[in-house]
């Protein structure tokens, strides 16, 4: 069973500030529940690490990849 991690848990869990997630919310695999703007949106887990690793590993963010 997969673990989803909502927007609270993703700042929590790396850091991340409501505005950084915000911004890279395209970017980022996800799945959204519903059509509306107001939808709710859930991060899987695994595919969020595998994002993470591959794109700031080494403490280099790629140039389009960094959650900054």
């Amino acid at each position: 069973m997969n673990e989803y991690l909502n927007k609270r848990q993703l700042e929590e869990l790396f850091g991340l500030s409501t505005s950084t997630i915000n911004r890279k919310l395209k970017d980022l695999p996800k799945i959204k529940i519903g059509n509306s703007r107001n939808s709710r949106v859930l991060f899987p887990r695994p595919e969020i690490d595998i994002y993470l690793r591959e794109n700031f590993m080494n403490g280099s963010a790629k140039s389009s990849g960094g959650l900054s």
